[in-house]
């Protein structure tokens, strides 16, 4: 009993003194594993000739429309503020507005054009469309006939093949008979009827 307990002492410990180190993940970089990288040179570019700059400098200067709110006043309220007047500002969001409006009503119009012209376009495709899937159908028909009479083409041309070999056969051994017992010559082409 006494053994187990000194034994479980130990083991606590070894636990303990594993946790107290800290896990290399978490241990601090050395000067060693430090890179620096210095800092590259850059071009000094000429303020005069770039684009940006020169087409800010071409911009007009303007005063705001409250002059009593420049940038360096502290209190807006020790200088007299220069009022709007509602009306006039009323008016011009309502003319605003007016333009809006037919801004919308011309997109709109021109949105309805393009519906209607995408439709007939569709319409005028299915046409096309239809008219040339019956024309591949057709042409799938006249395929398969040509198909048809080339495989017959090289049928007749096995047997043209098998009688030019059996005729001279044929031939050979009606020699080979007697008179009264041979054949009359072995012809391709049918008799004619005589003519009336």
């Amino acid at each position: 009993m006494g053994a187990e307990q000194s034994a479980e002492s130990e083991q606590k410990q070894n636990d303990l003194s594993i946790s107290a180190s800290p896990s290399p993940a978490k241990q601090r970089a050395k000067m060693d594993d430090i890179v620096v990288v210095a800092q590259g040179t850059q071009t000094l570019r000429n303020v005069s000739t770039d684009p940006e700059v020169i087409k800010l400098q071409e911009i007009p200067t303007f005063q705001p429309l409250l002059k009593g709110l420049l940038s360096g006043q502290t209190s807006p309220t020790s200088t007299k503020l220069e009022k709007l007047d509602s009306q006039q500002v009323l008016q011009l969001c309502l003319r605003y507005q007016d333009h809006l409006h037919q801004c919308a009503e011309a997109v709109a119009f021109d949105q309805n054009a393009l519906v209607k012209r995408i439709k007939e376009m569709d319409l005028s495709v299915e046409v096309l469309y239809g008219f040339m899937q019956e024309r591949q159908k057709r042409y799938a028909k006249y395929a398969e006939h040509i198909q048809k009479v080339n495989e017959m083409s090289v049928i007749l041309r096995r047997i043209q093949m098998g009688i030019d070999q059996t005729v001279p056969l044929m031939e050979k051994l009606n020699a080979m008979l007697p008179e009264n017992e041979r054949l009359e010559p072995f012809c391709m082409t049918p008799d004619r009827e005589p003519s009336a």
